[in-house]
């Protein structure tokens, strides 16, 4: 009966200890990250490029599978929106966002999103709509929550005729 007593404690002795090394982020990691997913979208409409570039990791990847974009480094993010902010006025909007801690310093999050652009040059192009997810892979480092790896899922894309934005 002692050996069983003794096995019963020590197995829940090793449990609780794990549960406590494989504790989750608290949730104002979470609200950094959210911060982050809506940094994302004011700076990628509006800019500065620079504030853009720092929310993801120097390492960071960037994938719109559905227009065969895939990007290696935050410098390349970065470059690829400066170049499309020359031609293209942008709005995104985030729908919702649910982000999940994975471990003490990593997240997961799923923001769906609305995606609104037209034409700088040609005022009289159609508008076009891109509705989806950014499927994101977050790193939490002294506090700052950075985009890791991000996967745009585009669901639908649509036209309308010309709008102002």
């Amino acid at each position: 009966m002692k050996t069983k007593k003794a096995l019963f404690i020590t197995t829940l002795l090793l449990a609780i200890i794990g549960c406590k090394n494989t504790t989750t982020p608290p949730s104002i990691a979470v609200k950094s990250c959210e911060k982050t997913i809506l940094n994302y979208i004011k700076f990628r409409d509006n800019g500065p490029i620079k504030d853009y570039q720092a929310l993801f990791t120097q390492d960071a990847t960037f994938n719109i599978p559905k227009l065969n974009v895939s990007l290696s480094s935050n410098k390349q993010i970065a470059d690829r929106a400066a170049q499309a902010m020359l031609s293209n006025k942008t709005i995104h909007m985030i729908t919702s966002m649910h982000i999940e801690p994975n471990s003490m310093n990593t997240l997961s999050s799923t923001a769906h999103f609305i995606l609104y652009m037209i034409d700088k040059k040609d005022k009289q192009k159609t508008t076009k709509i891109f509705n989806g997810r950014y499927v994101d892979s977050l790193l939490l480092d002294n506090g700052r929550c950075f985009i890791q790896t991000r996967k745009v899922l585009i669901d639908r894309m649509d036209t309308l005729g010309h709008i102002d934005l």
